[in-house]
């Protein structure tokens, strides 16, 4: 029985809905820095995984083609929450949070890459300046907040880039790509994240409980994009350059990133 990564998120929601309902699958919760590190000590078979993750350990994994959690522009679930302009932020303190490894480094990518901002990172949430939020928390703070500013970090991307921003790939370990059990599922994937856009109304229920109204909920999921094309592919290997640029992985796999989808 595969072993797949759950992510309890808005954005993947369309896609677990259904994938649930596999009773010949087994599903381990976690956030999403919680199911890298289940990736890599192969306990679990296949997860929609950080982009980082596979930039810094792309030997051990294969990607599933054709899926990814992107957007092109804003995202509405992965931002800085602050009370200063993007342009003040220099030297002040910004909380990342822990559940995250892929906008950790996006967000200093746009800090420090495209505005020469530099500023104090922390895991401080009470004395921070300006908060990194994902999934969840960041989506009901993007409807909600009180904050000043709200810095997508999605449409910071697409403004200095004009590409898609890749926040998610499914990867698969290595030793298991190859099997008939592996392709099942992934025909499995592929077709579920081709019904979501046309069954919105089957997923509004829960969020609607938490406090979310079908408008934002409409909204950000028209937002999500579950399809992986060339120009995903040329942000993803753009994202990697600077990744590597910051030190936030050892090699660049960008070479070698054509080669890894099955």
């Amino acid at each position: 029985m595969l072993k797949i990564g759950f992510m309890d998120y808005a954005n993947v929601f369309p896609i677990f809905y259904y994938l649930l309902k596999d009773k010949n699958l087994s599903f381990i919760k976690g956030f999403p820095s919680q199911l890298n590190d289940a990736m890599r000590n192969k306990s679990i078979d296949i997860s929609p995984a950080s982009s980082i993750e596979f930039a810094r350990n792309y030997n051990m994994y294969n990607i599933i083609s054709d899926i990814c959690i992107s957007s092109i522009g804003a995202v509405k679930s992965v931002n800085l929450y602050s009370n200063y302009s993007i342009n003040e932020l220099h030297g002040k303190k910004v909380y990342f949070t822990k559940e995250s490894n892929t906008s950790t480094v996006l967000c200093r990518i746009v800090l420090e890459k495209f505005y020469n901002i530099n500023p104090i990172y922390t895991d401080n949430l009470e004395e921070c300046d300006c908060r990194l939020l994902i999934g969840d928390k960041a989506l009901f703070e993007y409807y909600n907040s009180s904050y000043k500013y709200i810095i997508d970090l999605g449409e910071e991307w697409y403004n200095k880039t004009a590409l898609p921003f890749v926040f998610a790939l499914w990867l698969t370990n290595k030793d298991i790509s190859n099997n008939e059990e592996f392709y099942r599922f992934k025909e499995n994937l592929i077709k579920t994240a081709n019904i979501f856009p046309k069954d919105l109304d089957r997923l509004l229920p829960k969020y609607i409980e938490q406090g979310y109204t079908k408008e934002e909920l409409d909204d950000y999921w028209n937002t999500i994009i579950y399809t992986l094309t060339d120009k995903h592919i040329d942000g993803l290997k753009l994202f990697y350059q600077y990744a590597f640029d910051l030190g936030e992985c050892n090699t660049n796999p960008s070479n070698i990133l054509d080669n890894s989808f099955i």
